[in-house]
């Protein structure tokens, strides 16, 4: 069955739906909607009348369960703790979501991408979509960041990125070591983490980091003709 998706159906401006697709035909109803996203289990084209799928993802979640650490980085700080403007991180945050299917889908405007992780960011330091929004520091230089939520005995990533120029220096191993510290000393056992398949960096990053692969899952965007 469909649902309708207001959030984002409000942000876009469009009609937008959300079903979960098993190879079945369904009988929903999508004449409502401009765009439909198709989420499955198994890698699947189905023919929808009057829509075309425009873009396809392969995203990965990966896990780990968390054990004692006692990692500290005296360059990692809490985003509140800072009196730093937040639109120094709105740039990073581009640059985590250059895989995102907002920016990859042609029939998404990039201004509308770039606005929504802005409200991402706000969202995340505001704690609406995150407990807390961790940032590193060189030189009073914000040079990577990352977000995290919990929800009972589980905590999820929702965003994380380094400089370009400084990728490849730990400094993302750093950020994330932190979380799992905090995460752990507030005995959260386990902590998820989606990507895109397509990010192979991020994804052999987070397999060199002890994660594995916990569940694929199929995004198909069908827009209407």
């Amino acid at each position: 069955m469909i649902k309708k998706l207001k959030w984002d159906s409000d942000f876009f401006g469009i009609e937008i739906g959300e079903f979960f697709y098993d190879g079945k035909e369904s009988e929903s109803n999508f004449d409502e909607y401009d765009l439909l996203y198709l989420k499955s289990k198994i890698d699947i084209y189905p023919e929808i009348r009057n829509f075309e799928n425009t873009f396809s993802e392969t995203k990965l979640i990966f896990a780990k369960e968390l054990e004692q650490n006692n990692n500290t980085n005296e360059n990692i700080f809490s985003f509140k703790d800072l009196k730093i403007d937040k639109s120094l991180i709105y740039k990073l945050s581009f640059e985590s979501g250059k895989f995102s299917r907002f920016n990859l889908d042609p029939n998404f405007e990039n201004d509308k991408f770039q606005e929504l992780y802005k409200l991402w960011i706000d969202n995340s330091i505001s704690n609406i979509f995150a407990d807390d929004l961790l940032v590193y520091l060189d030189q009073n230089e914000i040079i990577g960041f990352i977000t995290y939520k919990t929800q009972n005995n589980t905590a999820t990533i929702g965003l994380v990125a380094v400089s370009q120029n400084c990728q490849g220096k730990g400094i993302g191993s750093q950020l994330l070591k932190a979380v799992e510290h905090k995460l752990n000393n507030n005995s959260i056992k386990t902590l998820l983490i989606p990507t895109q398949q397509i990010n192979e960096i991020a994804c052999n990053f987070y397999k060199k980091q002890g994660y594995r692969i916990e569940e694929t899952l199929f995004i198909k965007h069908y827009w209407k003709k």
